[in-house]
């Protein structure tokens, strides 16, 4: 556990002697930790997560779990009702200010977590101001961030995942662009329809899988093209070009979705699946 005399010292006049400390202090004697700082991240991120990645709830809750847990310790201490008073204090700290946290934190590289609550306080830093969050790669051994990194990565689909999602939602809304859809029997040609043209991009989804085109890992290799994608499925689905994949090109978040910032271009690739789709 980190030093507790450094954490409260940290917190001392914002916790202890602040208008509510006494009730504050009495409740962390009285009711133990509210939650531990692995589980306030956790219902943080999926919240957040819920509706932008393919995952379902229980889906990221089981991944932040395990993940959150197997860099932060002291999470299953708190779980287990392993704290002292002070302790408890400052982790309540630390999740009442985590689950006030904007959801714009969760995908951006430049998230962190509450400096002064947890990651000074519950972490144990004592000047977390001094921390340079521009080279990530320094703060490897920040406690409190790797576990807020984890939870972020958790919740958010894997890159293979995320190929599969981009071709699924392509299919889905290029199969609405065939004539016979709006046919009596479009909800049986429905489904033959997805596979023809799954069959058709899976030379694409082989490549982006394996070239690792929307690969990430919060906070150090945030994936520009990963983002482009997602920009660029809601422009297709919001317009009329996802009828036309030649005019994708000309749809800037499409222009970059498909090619990887060291040169991997599956723009071709995609573009010959679509028109097999289309020949068949």
């Amino acid at each position: 556990m980190p030093n507790n005399m450094l954490k409260m010292s940290v917190l001392t006049g914002t916790v202890l002697f602040g208008a509510t400390g006494c009730d504050k202090l009495l409740n962390a004697l009285a009711g133990g930790p509210q939650e531990s700082y692995c589980e306030s991240l956790c219902d943080w991120a999926v919240s957040c997560a819920d509706g932008e990645s393919s995952l379902t709830t229980a889906e990221m809750a089981e991944r932040c779990e395990e993940q959150t847990n197997a860099v932060d310790s002291e999470c299953s201490e708190a779980e287990k009702g392993n704290l002292n008073p002070d302790e408890i204090l400052i982790l309540n700290e630390c999740t009442d200010a985590v689950a006030e946290m904007d959801c714009d934190q969760l995908s951006s590289a430049a998230g962190t977590p509450p400096l002064v609550t947890c990651v000074a306080g519950y972490g144990g830093v004592s000047d977390a101001t001094s921390l340079d969050f521009s080279d990530p790669a320094s703060l490897a051994d920040v406690g409190a961030y790797a576990t807020f990194n984890a939870a972020r990565n958790a919740v958010l689909s894997t890159g293979a995942e995320m190929c599969d999602d981009i071709t699924q939602e392509l299919c889905s809304s290029f199969v609405s662009c065939s004539p016979d859809y709006d046919s009596d029997d479009a909800d049986e040609l429905k489904d033959d329809l997805t596979d023809e043209c799954l069959e058709s991009l899976s030379s694409f989804n082989a490549s982006c899988k394996s070239e690792g085109l929307y690969d990430q890992d919060l906070p150090i290799d945030f994936n520009p093209t990963r983002y482009a994608a997602n920009k660029c499925i809601e422009t297709l689905e919001a317009s009329e070009s996802i009828c036309e994949p030649s005019s994708w090109t000309g749809i800037a978040e499409c222009a970059a979705a498909f090619v990887s910032l060291d040169g991997v271009d599956l723009t071709g690739a995609l573009l010959a699946g679509l028109d097999a789709y289309v020949g068949e």
